[in-house]
């Protein structure tokens, strides 16, 4: 017989005396990596890589190319704490929420590991559950540490609380045995065909279908193959409300241990945690992944808003490694700052900071670290070194306005407000923003530091000290650059002055103010004019055609609110 060449490669682990296939792999080296991984695990007892090759007449034939055994770690199962729980959980749809499941995947994260299980497949199978009550005392000792923090200066006993959490999930239990009972169907694609075929039960659609597509996962015993399952799903679907649902899910698998899988070898922790960003947004390199495929689907999710969950995990999971002790570029130690102001510039994002207040505090803690002082006095000394370390005093402000929302500003609001001396010192655009920035961006940059202002635990009258000189700053550049001028031109068509104008005051690139209301203004008297509509409707002579002009027009006007 001759051979035709590797099909696939099998990964295989030893589990209980005997191998069992954990994922596979089309290329070699991809296979050699997972293997590897798997061995690095001390609960793994050993990992084989198997060659499926294909014969002239169709069979397969079967060669071990990779086979390691090793002794198993008999290391206990452990909780990780956690410094601060979410709302109380008051009844079963509380477990259910986003926050809630990212908590689970935090304290429970060696045992979901172990299991191969995400929060949403363990509360959606009564199986899954009662393994979990029963194993050793993961349990009850995660049920009494949430329960300790949550009763934290509340007058309510631990003991209470931690009852009251066993309450609902006991009623959570008794929720999954019974949907277990009943007679489902298989998981369909698209995901919105099995939402159909459970609906009209006792129980609601949406939790018999995740406890369908739970079942379903359930067979995949790695992470990468739970999430390409997803994917595919989400990608054939058309039904928002069924690709929200399939977004918690995919939200619990990017919690997992698997983000070095999905972003491939990085140089750095800063590489990783812009990585981490660009893939949030759906503009990271794919194949740099590991799982090439896979993250190209999870890509084209997030590049088309279709993840809003998975995102916000993303972006915390990045927020969370910019706050951890870890060197952001460990080999090369002097690279250190060089790092920091890459992962500060990702994070400028149009109009504003990217996850705003978490991006803050991230910032000013892994600052402190380049300070020599410690305690308050390196924490403020941290505050003005990263408003030093932007690039200009319009992102200052959005800085100093988001650290405001944080716990920073219970000790140091005096060291904040004394920070934006930085702003009254920009008397023209160019000083407030970047030169190199477009009119339009830098426009919107400012725009942004005023909201960020507007929206900020500053003191009242520091923040429309604030908000004011902005938008005089944007109001001088409306006078001196003709701005308002330029758009409403004698030589135009009043139908391309009044819609150029409209579009300007709706395009939210001014804040409420005196500048918008400059555009505003020229607006309402072009509107004014006598036979307004007539001329504006010159040269259109199909009547269908000046009815949509007109009513696309009028759209325009109550969009930028000037209806």
């Amino acid at each position: 017989m001759v051979r035709l060449g590797y099909e696939n490669y099998e990964i295989q682990v030893m589990k209980d005396g005997r191998w069992v296939t954990e994922s596979s792999r089309d290329r070699r080296a991809e296979a050699d990596a997972l293997a590897q991984k798997f061995l690095a695990r001390g609960d793994c007892a050993g990992v084989r890589i198997v060659a499926n090759k294909e014969n002239r007449d169709g069979l397969l034939e079967e060669e071990v190319l990779f086979e390691k055994t090793q002794a198993v770690s008999a290391k206990k199962l452990q909780i990780a704490t956690v410094e601060a729980a979410p709302n109380l959980c008051q009844q079963p749809r509380d477990f259910f929420s986003l926050e809630s499941r990212a908590l689970m995947n935090r304290v429970l994260r060696s045992y979901l590991e172990e299991v191969s299980l995400t929060p949403t497949e363990l509360l959606h199978s009564h199986r899954d559950l009662k393994r979990f009550q029963d194993y050793e005392n993961i349990y009850p000792a995660a049920v009494s540490h949430i329960a300790t923090l949550q009763v934290a200066g509340t007058g309510q006993k631990p003991n209470q609380r931690r009852d009251e959490i066993f309450a609902v999930v006991d009623q959570i239990v008794e929720q999954a045995r019974q949907a277990e009972r009943m007679d489902l169907p298989k998981l369909s694609s698209p995901f919105s065909i099995t939402l159909a075929a459970v609906a009209g039960r006792s129980e609601s659609a949406e939790y018999l279908a995740m406890v369908v597509l739970a079942k379903a996962l359930a067979s995949k015993r790695e992470w990468i193959g739970k999430l390409d399952m997803l994917c595919r799903l989400a990608l054939a679907e058309s039904d928002p409300k069924a690709v929200l649902l399939l977004d918690t899910v995919i939200a619990d698998v990017l919690g997992a241990n698997v983000i070095q899988e999905v972003l491939g070898w990085k140089r750095s922790l800063g590489a990783a945690i812009i990585a981490m960003l660009d893939l949030a947004d759906g503009a990271f390199e794919a194949e740099e992944s590991d799982a090439v495929d896979t993250v190209s689907m999870l890509n084209q999710l997030f590049e088309a808003g279709a993840l809003p969950a998975s995102r916000h995990v993303m972006i915390q999971r990045a927020m969370t490694q910019l706050k951890s002790s870890q060197p952001l570029y460990r080999a090369d130690p002097s690279k250190e700052m060089e790092e920091y102001q890459r992962v500060l510039a990702r994070l400028m994002v149009p109009g504003g900071i990217l996850s705003g207040a978490d991006a803050a505090e991230a910032l000013t803690l892994r600052g402190a670290r380049f300070v020599e002082q410690g305690g308050a006095t390196g924490r403020r000394a941290a505050i003005g070194a990263t408003v030093k370390a932007l690039p200009d005093p319009a992102r200052g402000v959005m800085y100093l306005s988001e650290l405001t929302n944080t716990n920073f500003a219970d000790e140091h609001l005096e060291d904040i407000v004394e920070q934006l001396d930085v702003v009254f010192g920009a008397r023209v655009i160019n000083e407030l923003c970047r030169r190199a920035s477009s009119p339009k961006d830098r426009m919107v940059t400012a725009t942004g530091a005023f909201r960020a202002a507007v929206s900020s635990a500053l003191p009242p009258g520091v923040k429309t000290q604030v908000t004011e000189h902005i938008d005089g700053v944007l109001e001088r550049y409306l006078v001196d650059e003709n701005i308002i001028d330029k758009l409403d031109s004698p030589d135009s068509h009043i139908r391309d002055r009044a819609v150029r104008l409209v579009k300007f005051a709706g395009a939210g690139v001014l804040p409420e103010g005196k500048a918008l209301s400059m555009a505003r203004k020229r607006i309402v008297e072009l509107l004014r004019q006598p036979n307004f509509d007539a001329h504006f409707l010159e040269g259109i002579t199909d009547p269908a055609a000046a009815e949509r002009a007109l009513r696309g027009f009028h759209k325009l006007l109550r969009d930028a609110g000037l209806a």
